[in-house]
């Protein structure tokens, strides 16, 4: 039986870092046959919406990642924290600052924590290409630890 059936990722902006994640987790899921859990992706600090960051972009696409070309950022709401029992955050502090503004009863990690790493996934942007190549690659890294995690017993 899945224990999670509605899993968020949770980042600064949504522009990179969580996205990835989202897309990620998605690969994961088809890749395990696994139908009934939905993924999503929101930012802590969305003042308006907006593309995917041009450099999450490329990396995503070098890494045959599909990427929705009409994405437009998404702040967090009450309704998304409600709705979901799993929430993935990339830092500690995402973490602290999601549990002293809403009232929630479901499971929340950083990617780090769940993952049985220690430390945060560090935020690319403003750095080179490289860096989001590096993010991009530690969160697929994590994504499938987390997933033997929560799914080893599908």
């Amino acid at each position: 039986m899945i224990k999670y059936h509605q899993i968020l990722f949770l980042s600064t902006t949504n522009t990179c870092r969580g996205y990835m994640a989202e897309v990620l987790m998605r690969k994961e899921l088809l890749k395990r046959g696994i139908k009934d859990v939905e993924v999503s992706s929101r930012g802590t600090i969305v003042l308006f919406s907006e593309p995917i960051n041009p450099k999450a972009v490329l990396v995503m696409k070098n890494n045959d990642l599909p990427v929705e070309e009409d994405y437009l950022t998404k702040p967090l709401t009450e309704e998304d924290v409600k709705k979901s029992d799993l929430i993935l955050t990339m830092t500690e502090e995402q973490k602290e600052n999601l549990l002293q503004e809403y009232d929630y009863s479901g499971d929340i990690y950083t990617v780090k924590e769940l993952g049985r790493e220690k430390g945060e996934v560090l935020d690319p942007y403003g750095k080179d290409l490289i860096d989001y190549e590096y993010c991009c690659r530690e969160l697929d890294r994590l994504i499938e630890k987390i997933a033997d995690a929560i799914f080893e017993e599908e």
